[in-house]
């Protein structure tokens, strides 16, 4: 049985870069997580921080902010596991809530912590990293003039993608390994891109390659977002 309540914190969790002891598979599909949450997985890495030429400062400070959201997703996770299947559902508006002021509270903090160019940089980073995912965002959708019907087949491809990701999710509470988890998703991930890149019109691609700045190799324990 898919239980909802797990989303927002089990996700967090693996943002944070943490391993979460779900015995349930969650549903990816709802809340959605702002870019401002999935940043913080990318500033973890000290390559990211190498790209965005981070001081020592600013290193220390995004170690605080991460210390902050592990804490706070085990909290969601301790306080949930002990209420009812109807109460945990109930307690999804009021996690979706959370997430999104989260969101903007994060954005804030890295909006204060980074210079102009940083943040600049770490922008192109996110669509980069994100990939098909970006496409859920309305700045983007509106920067390359992406039509409803457009919209409502990226909408499609997404919904399927994510059954796919929960059956692969499932293979965790099944017995399946953490690295074979992640290679799956990873695969799973590189699925979902090609067909939504497929949607764009080469117009499109090329003014969201000219968004995303220069490649930047993303190290392979992780790059961006896992899903």
């Amino acid at each position: 049985m898919i239980r909802h309540w797990l989303t927002a914190a089990l996700v967090l969790v693996m943002l944070v870069g943490l391993t979460a002891s779900a015995q349930a598979q969650p549903n990816l599909r709802n809340p959605k997580f702002p870019p401002s949450l999935q940043n913080v997985f990318l500033l973890r890495s000290d390559e990211v921080q190498q790209e965005l030429n981070l001081n020592d400062e600013q290193k220390t400070e995004l170690q605080d902010l991460t210390l902050q959201l592990q804490q706070e997703a085990f909290e969601i996770l301790s306080g949930l596991q002990d209420l009812t299947p109807e109460e945990q559902q109930e307690m999804m508006g009021e996690i979706s809530e959370m997430i999104a002021e989260k969101g903007q509270e994060v954005k804030a903090k890295v909006d204060a912590l980074l210079n102009k160019e940083q943040l600049a940089r770490l922008d192109e980073l996110s669509l980069q990293a994100r990939g098909a995912q970006a496409l859920e965002d309305e700045s983007v959708l509106s920067a390359l003039q992406v039509s409803d019907e457009q919209k409502e087949k990226l909408a499609e491809i997404r919904d399927k993608g994510m059954e796919a990701i929960e059956k692969a999710l499932g293979n965790l509470q099944g017995g399946g390994g953490q690295r074979e988890l992640r290679a799956k998703m990873r695969e799973l991930r590189d699925e979902l891109n090609e067909k939504a890149m497929a949607v764009l019109t080469p117009e499109q691609k090329k003014q969201l390659e000219k968004m995303q700045g220069e490649k930047f190799e993303f190290p392979s324990r992780g790059g961006g977002f896992p899903f």
